[in-house]
């Protein structure tokens, strides 16, 4: 290789063409012998068709509870559809002396209004049968808490019940690890088989209750309306929830 003085190759001057091509020393790759002590790798379990069989059952079980819930549900949806309209009602009420109270599920998913909130029709496109739970909660300033609440349960027998109940919070305490906690206490207004309840039990328990709460706002203090309850209907769950102070 000729040599240029301004050149910056640094390697060796005088390669030939036989070094270029000499062949690479192979390497042979080290085997790994394992410490001792250490379990040698299990092989894979043989396939007891474990997946394909758990499809299968799962997708008897879906099946069979398809079928199960494929009930009719017409006496239902007639009866959410009365209490949706009694409860839009009382609402309505309340508004009327500046009390604020909402509705779950919301009224703007069932029902289409020509003159809010007292000119309204049910959609026609709202599956009524498909609620499971209806509440109407008070959100004025101290009431907090305070929620009629009717909903639909399985008993161990397997057979549908509604149960409607009013709900209060009985103040606030402080715990260590969870903060502050309001105390809830829950009086049951109505329980009955879903087959064999009846709109006119269910108004007379609600005029007794929406009198006493209405009577309480315009009392500016909810002392009397929680020993009505107290005092008339039976004990429900009492429980802690988290106050979002």
């Amino acid at each position: 290789m000729p040599f240029d003085e301004n050149s910056l190759y640094i390697g060796p001057l005088y390669a030939t063409s036989e070094l270029a091509l000499m062949p690479r020393k192979y390497t042979r790759k080290a085997t790994v012998v394992p410490e001792p002590g250490t379990p040698s790798p299990e092989p894979p379990l043989a396939d007891d068709d474990f997946v394909s069989s758990l499809k299968s059952e799962l997708s008897k079980t879906q099946e069979a509870a398809t079928a199960q819930t494929g009930e009719d549900l017409t006496h239902r949806a007639e009866i959410n559809r009365r209490l949706l309209q009694d409860l839009w009602e009382v609402h309505n009420q309340f508004e009327e002396i500046s009390i604020h109270l909402t509705i779950d599920p919301s009224q703007t998913l069932f029902a289409t209004f020509t003159e809010y909130p007292t000119t309204w029709t049910f959609k026609d496109n709202f599956d009524f049968g498909a609620v499971k739970t209806i509440e109407l909660a008070d959100r004025a300033s101290g009431w907090v808490g305070f929620t009629l609440r009717f909903w639909y349960y399985r008993t161990p027998e397997g057979k549908t019940h509604l149960r409607g109940i009013f709900e209060w919070c009985d103040g606030e305490s402080y715990h260590r690890y969870s903060g502050w906690m309001r105390m809830m206490s829950q009086a049951v207004l109505y329980d009955a088989a879903e087959d064999e309840v009846h709109i006119s039990e269910l108004h007379r328990v609600l005029r007794d209750v929406v009198v006493e709460w209405y009577s309480a706002h315009l009392a500016r203090t909810p002392e009397a309306f929680v020993a009505h309850l107290k005092e008339k209907y039976p004990k429900g769950a009492s429980y802690a929830k988290e106050s979002y102070r």
